[in-house]
């Protein structure tokens, strides 16, 4: 079943898929605006994070490079490669920024690239932008 459209009345459904508890908590509670913007879920693995979108579909990802088990670019890859994730927007964030890395993911199929510490506002701005 392709990924459905979302209509502007619904709010804006995004999953995190980072390995650190405290980092994904932190980023549901910025991103989280009631009615506009909804963190559906978290992963901490390439598989939870690909069971997940499968099973919530989201309209954002945004996709830590570091996972518990697996990879954020094997999760770009596979999402990419699923005609029904297609539309998926993919937002990396990582600690390892570099821009052979950046470019790296964006050649993948990412959306976008976000240093975690220097640019998480930047990230917070870019899902705002999507939102209702």
């Amino acid at each position: 079943m392709p990924h459905p459209a979302r209509s502007s009345a619904d709010p804006l459904k995004v999953l995190i898929a980072d390995d650190s508890p405290p980092v994904a908590e932190m980023l549901r509670e910025l991103l989280e605006e009631p009615g506009r913007i909804e963190v559906v879920g978290c992963a901490d693995s390439q598989e939870t994070a690909l069971e997940a979108v499968r099973r919530l579909r989201p309209d954002v990802v945004i996709l830590d490079l570091q996972l518990r088990t697996g990879t954020g670019t094997e999760v770009i890859r596979a999402l990419r490669a699923d005609a029904q994730m297609a539309s998926v927007k993919i937002l990396v964030t990582s600690n390892h920024v570099s821009p052979r890395l950046r470019a790296g993911c964006l050649e993948l199929g990412a959306d976008a690239y976000f240093d975690k510490v220097k640019e998480l506002q930047a990230l917070v701005d870019s899902v705002g932008r999507l939102a209702p």
